[in-house]
């Protein structure tokens, strides 16, 4: 540190309102000017974390054979590990092929500040927005795609700056919701061209998994406030009855959606420990604009049990703003299950559950407009020593009564009480879990 920085560190640590002063103007600078997002901004950032994402649903042009591609090239420096996450779906025959490469020394993947140029062992991905060009190679399947930005990238929470608070940590997320998606897969033997639509996300910041209460920033606190603001605004709460669950904040509910007529969602819930606060964004792009919203409630329809956790297969979501969306997101392939340990002395591991699966419901805005299509939904779960626990009361005045059910993993019980005043009715059960 130079000497004229020093004397005005000294200068400041002497005038603590001056310090102050300058904090708050920091501040209101912050809130009056929200982060606003770089279209270019492919290239890599110093940060803990960070990863390029790409989603699509193809059809082989010789055979009408329908798959579903996830696959992330990812780094990271707590462990530290490099990671390529690469599943290829069969969506006709309903077969998964896990063609990851994971916990890979961290200079594994090669990447670049000032551009998208990507390499991690035989696959790679390079480009800048709106062409990208993305190659999968790993255990004799290769996927070369070429995709093409037919939305505008987007920073998700745009609005209230676009910082996303992890514990005390934060991230940014930009998503391009629709591209135009060609290329071609060798696969058993057989390389075939196919044609398709894609989703591309780009996600960097500083956040532990293992500790999320490190990292603490101003720019966590600013992200905070600015979200809670934003939240109010668009808050769904309800409270006709109190569930408290495991479900915590370190996890994630997430969803792209393409639709028959050309639309596309993007879709994130933040699970909250008490279910009645849901923290949720919602994206439609309806072919011209993306139309955000933030007024959503979502309910587990039906779920599975998986290592300690629940795992919901099946998400009613409804959302409000500029008109009104009611869907139902379903699993309905073979699953891709990915677990990490971790060494916290509470959270024992790291859970990332995805398959595609279909969507259906409707949007209305003045005219009522029905809506099918596939849907790629990934559910994280950050697991406790205490597993996963359920406990929800429900409430109602007529006829007056309670629903009581409690959930444990751990404990290996399912127990469930209806009671109702007029007419009388009494009904309770009680049973192990079935994995």
């Amino acid at each position: 540190m130079g000497q004229e920085k020093l004397v005005e560190v000294k200068n400041l640590l002497s005038h603590p309102f001056l310090f102050m002063q300058k904090i708050m103007v920091l501040a209101i600078l912050a809130l009056t000017f929200p982060f606003t997002p770089i279209p270019s901004d492919d290239g890599s950032h110093n940060c803990i974390r960070e990863w390029w994402n790409v989603d699509a649903f193809i059809r082989t042009n010789d055979t009408n054979k329908n798959y579903s591609i996830t696959a992330s090239f990812e780094y990271e420096k707590e462990t530290p590990a490099s990671n390529l996450f690469f599943t290829l779906f069969n969506l006709d025959e309903k077969r998964m092929y896990d063609l990851g490469c994971y916990n890979a020394p961290i200079n594994e993947l090669k990447h670049s500040k000032d551009s998208l140029n990507l390499s991690f062992k035989k696959s790679w991905m390079k480009g800048e927005y709106p062409h990208y060009t993305i190659h999968l190679e790993n255990k004799g399947v290769i996927v070369e795609m070429y995709i093409e930005a037919e939305g505008e990238p987007h920073f998700v929470a745009e609005g209230a700056g676009g910082i996303l608070p992890v514990g005390l940590g934060y991230y940014r997320y930009l998503f391009i919701p629709r591209c135009k998606a060609w290329g071609w897969l060798q696969l058993e033997g057989k390389k075939e061209e196919f044609t398709g639509v894609a989703y591309y996300e780009h996600v960097w910041g500083n956040w532990s998994y293992n500790n999320p209460l490190r990292n603490a920033s101003f720019e966590t606190i600013l992200g905070y406030a600015k979200l809670l603001k934003w939240w109010w605004k668009n808050k769904s709460v309800s409270f006709n009855s109190i569930t408290i669950s495991s479900d915590n904040p370190f996890s994630y509910d997430w969803a792209w959606a393409n639709f028959d007529n050309g639309w596309n969602i993007f879709y994130g819930a933040t699970p909250f420990w008490l279910n009645e606060i849901p923290f949720c964004i919602l994206y439609l792009f309806n072919g011209e604009k993306t139309i955000e919203f933030g007024k959503i409630s979502y309910e587990y329809i039906d779920g599975i049990f998986v290592e300690g956790t629940y795992i919901p297969t099946k998400i009613k979501v409804v959302a409000e703003g500029e008109g009104k969306l009611n869907l139902f997101m379903e699993m309905n392939n073979t699953p891709h299950i990915y677990t990490s340990n971790l060494t916290s002395f509470y959270w024992k591991k790291l859970i990332l559950y995805e398959c595609p699966g279909k969507i259906y419901g409707w949007y209305d805005n003045g005219e009522k407009i029905n809506l099918t299509g596939k849907c790629e939904i990934e559910i994280e779960r950050q697991v406790s020593l205490l597993e996963y626990f359920m406990v929800k009361i429900a409430f109602y005045i007529k006829p007056f009564g309670i629903d009581y059910i409690f959930f444990s993993y751990l404990f290996n019980i399912i127990f469930s009480l209806q009671f109702r005043l007029f007419p009388f009715y009494l009904s309770f059960y009680i049973s192990h879990i079935r994995y």
